[in-house]
């Protein structure tokens, strides 16, 4: 009966470490991405430099750079989505007589057809390139590995989107949803201003 308890125990500990392992990755995937992409970029830079000083000929290095570079862009965009961090219109926004909460719904909808439009159309590009053997141009290296940016990236940015639209339905709409992330961005940054300072 005392090992049935303890494997219970352990069953569950085990299961809540994995929730939160996972739910730590869904949070944090772009952040991890980036930080991967950001290393990866900095050491083709430095392999293209040492390379010239060496007079050792790194023919992919620069073009690897634009690569990395593309995948960095692309899952920076799901990252702002996260965060709400794209350009918003605001003074627009505000003059609409409309509830907030269904203008931000609109403009995030809007974001979400653009996302998933872009998202297909890389899809189609990948696989395209996949299909047709494609190679990039300055080392030998499948083409599709690198398209495949837009698809991952936009279908990031798609779910996000479609998490924060259900999150601002789900709310009460009792306040008014631009003000209040305008009041979250000048926090974060008066507590990033104050935390530098200190």
């Amino acid at each position: 009966m005392d090992n049935m308890r303890i494997k219970k125990t352990v069953l569950k500990k085990t299961g809540n470490y994995v929730v939160k392992f996972f739910s730590l990755l869904y949070d944090h995937t772009e952040g991890f991405l980036m930080v991967l992409l950001v290393w990866l970029l900095v050491l083709d830079v430095l392999l293209g430099i040492l390379a010239r000083y060496v007079h050792f000929d790194v023919v992919f290095a620069t073009e690897l750079g634009k690569y990395i570079f593309i995948w960095l862009c692309a899952i920076g965009i799901s990252a702002a989505a996260k965060d709400n961090q794209h350009v918003r219109i605001y003074f627009m926004a505000k003059r609409i007589p409309i509830n907030p909460r269904i203008t931000w719904i609109i403009t995030q909808v809007l974001f979400l057809i653009f996302s998933t439009f872009f998202f297909f159309w890389g899809l189609s590009l990948t696989w395209m390139h996949y299909s047709m053997g494609k190679m990039a141009v300055g080392f030998q290296f499948p083409m599709y590995i690198f398209t495949a940016a837009l698809p991952v990236g936009f279908a990031l940015t798609s779910i996000r989107l479609i998490q924060d639209i259900f999150k601002k339905m789900r709310s009460s709409g009792k306040t008014d949803i631009w003000e209040s992330h305008i009041q979250e961005e000048i926090s974060e940054i008066s507590d990033e201003f104050l935390n530098t300072k200190g």
